[in-house]
C-alpha cells in the first residue's frame, strides 16, 4: 500500500506500550468538547471518571447485555452507532479502543472492511478516528498490514505536533501523515 491511502484516511493508529496513556491524551485533545465519541474496552463510567471523559459520548465495546454495549461479534452494529453518531455533525475526534478484541471475533479482512466503511463514514463527517494500538498484542503480519494502511504516532507527537491549532492535530492527520509523521 502507498502513503497515497495513509493521505487520504480519517483514522490514525495511536501506539501504546506501558503505561497506557491513550484515553489521557484523547481527554486533552478533545477538552471540555462535548463532541468527543469513545468507543472501548473499559467500562464507560469508569473511563469517564478516571478521564475526565463525562461529556464524551462513551460505548463500551462488551459482549455484556448492557446500556451502551456493542458486541464485538457485531461489525454492523459497530458501524450502524458511529454512523448514528456522526449524522448531523462536522468535525470532531473518536477514539476507539480494541481493535485486537474485534481480532478475536473476526478475521483481518473483515475488520478492516469494517474500518473502511468507517473511514468513509469519518470522512463524510469531517472527524478523525484515533485507535489505540499495543503492537504487542497482534501478529507481525496483522501489524505489517495495518502500518500500511495507517499512520501511526504516540501521545507524545500527538500532543507535541505544532499546528495553528490542537484540534488539527487529529483533524489534519492526513496531512501529518503525509508529512513530520511519516517515518514513523
Amino acid at each position: 500500500m502507498n502513503d497515497n491511502v495513509k493521505n487520504d484516511t480519517r483514522i490514525a493508529l495511536l501506539i501504546e506500550g506501558y503505561p497506557r496513556t491513550g484515553y489521557q491524551t484523547y481527554a486533552r485533545l478533545i477538552g471540555d468538547s462535548t463532541g468527543g465519541l469513545c468507543i472501548g474496552r473499559l467500562h464507560p463510567d469508569y473511563v469517564a471518571q478516571k478521564y475526565g471523559l463525562e461529556r464524551a459520548k462513551r460505548y463500551w465495546l462488551s459482549s455484556r447485555k448492557d446500556k451502551g454495549a456493542i458486541a464485538p461479534k457485531s461489525m454492523q452494529n459497530l458501524v450502524k452507532i458511529i454512523r448514528s453518531e456522526l449524522k448531523g455533525r462536522v468535525g470532531g475526534q473518536v477514539l476507539l479502543d480494541g481493535l485486537e478484541y474485534l481480532l478475536l471475533f473476526h478475521d483481518l479482512g473483515k475488520v478492516m472492511d469494517t474500518m473502511a466503511e468507517i473511514d468513509a463514514l469519518l470522512k463524510q463527517a469531517d472527524v478523525t478516528m484515533l485507535v489505540l494500538l499495543d503492537p504487542l498484542t497482534l501478529d507481525q503480519k496483522d501489524l505489517d498490514h495495518l502500518w500500511d494502511l495507517y499512520p501511526r504516532l504516540t501521545s507524545e507527537e500527538l500532543l507535541n505536533a505544532e499546528l495553528p491549532e490542537q484540534s488539527q492535530a487529529i483533524g489534519g492527520m492526513g496531512v501529518l501523515a503525509g508529512s513530520q509523521f511519516a517515518d514513523l
